[in-house]
């Protein structure tokens, strides 16, 4: 219940200001016994007091020109607003005279309204024990200003003065007394404490707890009151005795002119650090002293440092007698505001800026340019800038408005010139009458580029490029189109596709002015580096193809586009969209030679570019279809092998891998030669010699027979030739009445039984180190079934033919040429001769003899496979194959693959046989006849 209770007073307790804005506590200043914060408003509703009823003008009537209307801040209009307020701790007496003092000042200030005073824009209120109200944004106090400017850091920066910021608040303040003296008021209690500088650095009259009027209501002098000093109470509840008139303390005499000597006291005090000219210690006896001393003061040593002009004002205030000093409006006038540069700040006040002629506003702002440089940088900021903006209501005046303008922005930080100078812009961006407007922003894009943040510049300044473009005078769109080169470098690349880009095809496409159209080309220029490849080559080369002009300018920007887009669009589009265009333009009637020169070399280059990508395109083409067809086909033929192995290419035109490798000649000769005709390339270790066909194992029921290398000799035979290896017809090959019969693979066998082998002994492998021994076998010489007579065959003279053909029987024996004797062994011989990586290789081209088989004539070769070599039919007759041992013992190592469980091993011992290549004590291989 409690808790509750504390919760309603607490809301009770809020005060309608307190509701409405949010308060910054951290920045607080003091005048009198007031806080003054900072504040914002974050409710609904207008933050500006409206018109009072019965506010006091010069002429004592209500509203008026003079008090400036209801107008308000350009502050109070965003919002912001200064709290004043006070919390009554006092108890008694003490607290009366606080709250009629505090309510009196907030009230006179409600009811007054004048551009020199301060603007209140919350109403009074009291809420249990604070007292409240609102006024437009001020910083400090004119004392703190004092201060701030001898020592930084004593007060905010912003609140320093300067001679001119000084002329200038005099003058207002001067003003501020001639609309309360024409009012019939006199302020009575004129100090620095009761002079407030605003956010602009206007000078505003306050401080009204004294404030005196002439006359009652009913006609009758105002009673003095006697000035008493009451030290039990706060010294802002009193008068401050060192800025009282000695007539009003003296005499007893209320009239405007105590202000005026208040007014030079405070003129004093502003050139000597906050110092009044006499310390009074709010004793009368002290003020009768020191104004006896009036007189003869003004030549004091004190007084000399202030200058002429300060003096000659001085002594024409600070006097003991009031007919000598000047009234607020003559004041004004004085020689002391004789300044070139108060002057201007005089004249562009608004009221005095609203009662002159246009013409006279006219000249006033073209010789306000050439004034600029004189005033300080922080005057401009808060003095000349702001009265310009005010300015800019009247669009006629913007052609001279502008310029002033913009040369005080160039010395703006970014934040000032975004929160200050460009929301004054912005409505003016889609303003085309008059023209000079845009043209003069245009003129000034780098500013703003300089000025706001790439996102601020996209959202807010972008529009006017926009609207510029869209504008009905060609010199505005020219401009415009200008500034499109610079704005591609630093908008992203989805503004410049999908806004800018756009826009700019649009003014292309509806212009019909020349200089605009070649304009847009430039712009077109300025884009290719941020368009994507997609955009421009679906979307801007058509637009360039539709051109139909053929003046030499358009036709020479074209070119232009096209050289730079050229490097970034593939060749279809070169060869079908741009070199044909650039062709039709070349014919130009109006092109000089120079011109025509010029699309010759883009002709060029674009086709040469387009010669060698696509040329380059079709051999790629071209390989990856011939590494398709080398897959799909299976292995090569042995033509096909034989060739690229002697010239460093393979079938598909590759690089073979022995010439990438650096040894082309040598490992090219050695597989050629190892490698049985259709046999495979990448059998390093040649075990496929013995039976793997060009493409498969061979089909089931198959016979497998044997051919001699196209290195190796039988009986000394001559070396078979290169027309038999490439599976081609010579005078000693097989007999053309005999034909093999085909096969599933492919390849044709002789219908002959197939012998079987019977595995003895094991066949040692070489040695694993590098230096293995030769192993030479002698192939033992078997009979070869021949088929039946009714085919009439008839077996060869001689195995110059290089290839094994049947004899006419059975138990008949073929026999070499060259031989001169029939022997009873085996009518070959073959020779095993050690390759690299278990390969059969021959030492000498007269000696050996691999295993192969041949493309289109020749037998299918036997190759051992899962055991196959040791299960042949059993009505085949038994031949044997006996390795020749080597003079070198061998470390056995694990047969190669593709031998399986199989193993070769002789029946019985052969001797070896004239011419049959053993050499080494190498024994030759008996009883062996594969074709029995």
């Amino acid at each position: 219940m409690a808790s509750f209770f504390s919760q309603a007073s607490s809301y009770f307790g809020r005060s309608n200001i307190s509701a409405n804005y949010t308060i910054n506590e951290s920045e607080t200043t003091h005048a009198g016994l007031w806080r003054i914060q900072r504040a914002v408003r974050t409710s609904g509703g207008g933050g500006v007091l409206p018109s009072v009823s019965g506010s006091l003008t010069p002429s004592g009537s209500e509203g008026g020109a003079e008090s400036g209307g209801t107008a308000s801040s350009s502050s109070a209009d965003k919002g912001q607003a200064s709290v004043w307020s006070h919390n009554v701790a006092s108890r008694g007496r003490e607290r009366n005279e606080v709250v009629e003092i505090l309510k009196k000042e907030a009230s006179t200030l409600t009811r007054l309204r004048h551009p020199c005073i301060l603007e209140v824009v919350e109403p009074f209120e009291e809420v249990r024990s604070e007292l409240i109200f609102a006024t437009e944004p001020v910083l400090a106090p004119l004392s703190q200003a004092l201060l701030a400017s001898e020592s930084a850091g004593r007060a905010s920066e912003s609140v320093q003065l300067d001679e001119v910021e000084i002329q200038k608040g005099l003058l207002q303040v001067a003003r501020g007394l001639e609309f309360l003296h024409g009012a019939g008021l006199v302020h009575c209690n004129l100090t620095t404490e009761s002079i407030l500088v605003n956010a602009k650095g206007d000078w505003k009259v306050a401080g009204f707890g004294f404030l005196t009027p002439l006359k009652q209501p009913d006609g009758t002098p105002t009673p003095y009151r006697y000035p008493d000093y009451d030290p039990s109470l706060p010294p802002a509840l009193s008068r401050n005795f060192d800025y009282m008139a000695p007539e009003y303390a003296l005499d007893e005499k209320l009239e405007p002119a105590n202000d005026m000597y208040s007014l030079g006291c405070l003129i004093y005090a502003v050139h000597s650090r906050g110092d009044p000219p006499f310390r009074n210690r709010n004793s009368l006896t002290n003020v009768r002293q020191n104004a006896d001393q009036l007189s003869t003061i003004a030549g004091s040593s004190s007084w000399s440092r202030l200058g002429n002009e300060v003096i000659g004002v001085l002594s024409t205030l600070v006097t003991r007698y009031p007919g000598s000093r000047p009234t607020a409006s003559s004041f004004q006038r004085s020689d002391y505001f004789n300044n070139i540069l108060t002057q201007t700040l005089k004249f562009m006040e608004r009221d005095s800026f609203a009662g002159r002629t246009k013409e006279e506003r006219v000249s006033f702002l073209k010789g306000l340019l050439k004034i600029l440089p004189q005033f300080s940088d922080r005057l401009l900021r808060r003095k000349v800038l702001p009265a310009l903006l005010e300015l800019m209501n009247d669009r006629t005046l913007l052609p001279f408005i502008l310029p002033n303008v913009f040369t005080i922005s160039k010395n703006l930080s970014s934040i000032e010139f975004s929160s200050n100078v460009l929301p004054k812009l912005k409505p003016l961006f889609a303003v085309q009458d008059p023209p000079q407007n845009q043209l003069m922003l245009l003129e000034q894009i780098e500013l703003f580029v300089s000025k706001t943040s790439p996102p601020v510049f996209r959202e807010q300044v972008t529009p006017l490029l926009y609207s510029a473009l869209e504008a009905e005078q060609v010199v505005v769109q020219e401009k415009a189109l200008q500034t499109v080169p610079r704005l591609c470098e630093l908008l992203e690349y989805s503004h410049v596709k999908e806004v800018l880009f756009p826009k700019i095809a649009t003014v292309f496409t509806k212009t019909k002015v020349l200089s605009v159209k070649c304009n847009t080309l430039i712009c077109f220029h300025s884009m290719i580096s941020v368009l994507d490849k997609y955009t421009l080559t679906e979307k801007l080369v058509p637009i360039l193809a539709r051109i139909k002009t053929r003046e030499p300018s358009v036709m020479i920007a074209t070119l232009a586009v096209h050289e730079a887009m050229s490097k970034k669009v593939d060749r279809e589009t070169l060869a079908v969209h741009i070199i044909p265009q650039l062709w039709a333009m070349s014919m130009g009637a109006q092109l000089t030679a120079e011109q025509f020169s010029r699309f010759m070399r883009a002709i060029d280059e674009m086709g040469e570019r387009v010669k060698t990508e696509h040329l380059t395109h079709l051999e790629e083409l071209k390989r990856m279809q011939d590494h398709t067809d080398s897959y799909a086909g299976g292995a090569t033929t042995s033509a096909q092998g034989v060739q690229g192995a002697s010239s460093g290419l393979t079938s598909s035109g590759d690089v073979d891998f022995a010439t990438l490798v650096g040894s082309a000649k040598g490992r090219s000769t050695e597989v050629s030669r190892d490698m049985p005709v259709g046999g495979n390339a990448l059998d390093v270790l040649g075990w496929d010699d013995l039976g793997a066909s060009t493409s498969s194992t061979p089909a089931r029921g198959s016979t497998p027979a044997l051919t001699p290398s196209h290195a190796s000799t039988l009986g000394g035979a001559a070396p078979l030739k290169p027309s038999v290896m490439n599976g081609t017809s010579s005078s000693s090959s097989l007999s053309s009445a005999w034909k093999p019969p085909p096969t599933a693979s492919g390849l044709a066998s002789p219908p002959i039984s197939s012998p079987a082998i019977t595995p003895r002994s094991t066949i040692a492998p070489p040695p694993p180190g590098g230096n293995r021994p030769s192993l030479s076998s002698t192939l033992s010489a078997t009979t070869i079934s021949s088929p039946p007579s009714s085919s009439g065959f008839n077996g060869a003279p001689s195995w110059s033919g290089g290839t094994l053909m049947p004899s006419s029987s059975s138990s008949s024996a073929v026999k070499p040429a060259s031989s001169a004797s029939a022997s009873a062994g085996p009518n070959y011989n073959i020779s095993l001769e050690p390759a690299s990586n278990f390969g059969l290789s021959n030492t000498s081209s007269s000696s050996s003899m691999a295993l192969s088989s041949t493309s289109s004539s020749g037998l299918p070769p036997l190759v051992p496979q899962q055991s196959s070599l040791g299960s042949f039919p059993s009505s085949a007759a038994t031949s044997t194959i006996s390795p020749t041992p080597t003079s070198t013992a061998a470390t056995p190592r694990p047969a190669p693959p593709g031998w399986g469980g199989a193993v070769l091993t002789p029946t019985t011992k052969s001797s070896s046989r004239p011419g049959a290549g053993n050499q080494g004590g190498s024994s030759a291989w008996s009883d062996f006849d594969p074709l029995a």
